[in-house]
């Protein structure tokens, strides 16, 4: 008997039970999530950089970052903070890595990927491929992060100035 309760072959394509897909959709959440950290620490670093380092940015800066960029692609932001940052190659390279693997992610991996869905060796093999791709996300995130607290050392900022120049920035319309 099938979900719908009527006698019938299984076919090839009957949907897994949620709770086998549930640990898939779990991990690509949260892989999602870690390509926005990424996303937003690199948008904090120009903040930052425009702040303290006087910095020339495409767009007036507190416009471009009241609206967290939407003009522009993860790819073009990190373009701009590099204009003002200095990333070494193999840096460079781990931040372009992980953008890559980010718009695959967003854009392209479940729907490439749904077959994978209708195994448990699919499934495992999508969980694995999802956590290294959250992995080279999260090391690019570190790079960002290391600079980002260079930037608070440097400069004598604390997270508290940096909450209260945030709400410059981004204004409640309340």
């Amino acid at each position: 008997m099938n979900r719908n309760g009527l006698d019938a072959e299984p076919s090839p394509l009957d949907l897994p039970e949620q709770a086998e897909l549930a640990p898939v959709y779990a991990e690509f959440g949260a892989a999602v999530h870690d390509t926005q950290v990424l996303e937003f620490g690199l948008v904090l670093l120009m903040a930052l950089a425009t702040r303290y380092d006087d910095a020339q940015f495409d767009n007036d800066p507190v416009t471009a970052l009241s609206t967290a960029q939407a003009g522009k692609t993860v790819g073009e932001l990190f373009r701009a903070v590099r204009k003002k940052e200095h990333f070494t190659s193999p840096e460079r390279k781990a931040i372009h890595k992980a953008i890559r693997l980010r718009n695959d992610l967003v854009h392209r991996f479940m729907v490439d990927k749904v077959e994978s869905l209708f195994t448990p060796d699919g499934r495992d093999s999508l969980l694995q491929e999802i956590r290294a791709i959250r992995e080279a996300v999260q090391s690019a995130d570190r790079i960002n992060a290391s600079l980002i607290d260079r930037y608070l050392e440097e400069y004598g900022t604390s997270v508290e100035e940096l909450k209260d120049y945030a709400a410059e920035l981004f204004p409640r319309d309340d």
